[in-house]
């Protein structure tokens, strides 16, 4: 019995460190959305990471297996997106209009000529906001063609998830909004308890947000100001995730990483707020995540902006405990 509980224990040990818990980015789905809330600076597909390299004018490299990364355009570029073969970014070199090219860098051009932020490539279209249409969303083909507004407020932190649209609506008050993917019925949620917020992220059945609380907003005062709310898009309760002043949240295996206002650090906690951890000692922001590192945009005064990589991938013995306990609270409880 012993030797089969050895063998068990081993194999199961095996199957962690392969990797079966990391999570796969649907095929039709250009990033993660917590990466487009914070710049799309990274994206993972599968066993390639797609990267901004700080030395090299923030370009985009491509790392293959953690191998050395290769050049694949020139000049800024933000809110990566991989579908297919293709690779679509946001340009700051010129005007952040949107760009497509192969994944090996070829077939380089322009595909809309708009000032695009918070793109994501979404089966058949791109969706994004217009800056100079008051923040307007926007979507068109994945070859820049029929460019359409389908929500005509003053948006911010577009994401999709579960077929549908969800955004941030500073027209009315900074609502979390959500509609189809062509923009049509769209409503508040919870209208009663004024959702306001940012960084807007989707895990496993819930969004999450900022309480981003402003000297206009309704709900100042009553004690959840930049706090990580949670939204149960299944039984609409609302609840408090992280009792401090946070931003740059992103969310990936189980961990919600952000960036503290109190101390200007990074830390790591549980779905619940728990566990809380600290990621990197430092000011660092946009946060961005792979399976096994988080990508820090690092800006610090009389400094060029720098990006820090650092390593979230669980120790032996955490992952042991994901799956087996804490083995002192199993004594305890023997």
């Amino acid at each position: 019995m012993k030797c089969k509980k050895l063998i068990v224990a081993s194999l199961l040990g095996c199957m962690i460190l392969s990797g079966c818990g990391s999570e796969k980015l649907a095929d039709n789905m250009g990033n993660d959305d917590g990466n487009i809330t914070n710049l799309g600076n990274v994206c993972q597909k599968g066993n390639t990471v797609y990267y901004q390299n700080d030395k090299d004018n923030f370009s985009i490299y491509k790392s293959v297996n953690g191998k050395t990364g290769v050049k694949l355009n020139d000049g800024t570029s933000y809110f990566i997106n991989v579908v297919g073969d293709y690779v679509y970014y946001v340009s700051e070199n010129n005007d952040f209009h949107i760009y497509r090219m192969k994944t090996d860098g070829s077939d380089n051009k322009e595909i809309v000529k708009q000032r695009a932020y918070y793109m994501t490539v979404y089966g058949d279209y791109i969706y994004y906001i217009d800056y100079d249409q008051n923040q307007a969303i926007y979507r068109a083909k994945t070859d820049g063609s029929q460019p359409t507004k389908i929500v005509d407020s003053q948006c911010y932190y577009p994401i999709i998830a579960e077929g549908k649209l969800y955004y941030i609506d500073y027209s009315n008050e900074g609502k979390v909004t959500q509609a189809d993917l062509d923009g049509s019925n769209s409503f508040v949620l919870d209208e009663n308890n004024y959702i306001t917020g940012a960084y807007l992220n989707y895990y496993d059945g819930k969004l999450y947000y900022v309480n981003a609380v402003t000297e206009q907003s309704p709900n100042k005062g009553q004690g959840y100001d930049n706090f990580l709310m949670s939204y149960n898009l299944k039984t609409g309760t609302v609840g408090t995730v992280i009792e401090e002043p946070c931003a740059d949240i992103n969310i990936r295996n189980g961990r919600i990483y952000y960036s503290s206002l109190t101390d200007s650090k990074v830390y790591s906690c549980n779905l619940k707020g728990e566990n809380k951890k600290l990621v990197y000692d430092n000011n660092g922001i946009f946060l961005n995540l792979t399976d096994d590192d988080i990508y820090c945009f690092v800006k610090i005064e009389k400094q060029d902006p720098y990006i820090e990589k650092v390593s979230i991938k669980p120790t032996l013995g955490e992952k042991l405990k994901s799956i087996f306990g804490d083995p002192k609270k199993n004594r305890q409880n023997q």
